[in-house]
């Protein structure tokens, strides 16, 4: 049980941290738009509709990546029981949808986000769980 704890904070560390290294590349490859102020509510509400489809796509592969990392890592250090990683997928997945509803995103965005997260929890599952029988 204490392996499944850690694995899952952990996976959750690992996660969030390439996570943000890569939309930290993303976002010095695409910057935001001239004259936004990240820091401002009311922007933020439109920015979305400013920023260009590389940056999005960048986003995606960012969350596709920190879940595929994240729940390896809690898969591989729970013993490869699955039920490690699809917690930490289930919880990266949360953290995903609050952003989702904080900062508004176009529709195709979010359906592509839950592909995404679901097809990189899938491929952690499969490649660092336990073996089917």
């Amino acid at each position: 049980m204490l392996r499944l704890i850690l694995g899952v904070v952990l996976g959750i560390v690992v996660g969030a941290i390439v996570t943000g290294v890569v939309e930290g590349m993303g976002h010095t490859i695409f910057p935001p738009p001239p004259g936004v102020d990240l820091t401002n509510p009311a922007q933020l509400q439109t920015v979305m509709s400013r920023v260009p489809m590389e940056a999005k796509i960048a986003i995606l592969l960012a969350w596709f990546l920190g879940v595929l990392a994240g729940s390896s890592t809690a898969n591989l250090i729970a013993g490869r029981r699955a039920l490690a990683g699809r917690i930490t997928s289930l919880l990266i997945f949360c953290f995903a949808a609050w952003t989702m509803t904080s900062i508004p995103h176009p529709a195709w965005f979010v359906a592509a986000a839950c592909a995404a997260i679901l097809f990189a929890a899938f491929v952690a599952d499969r490649a660092f769980g336990k073996p089917r029988l």
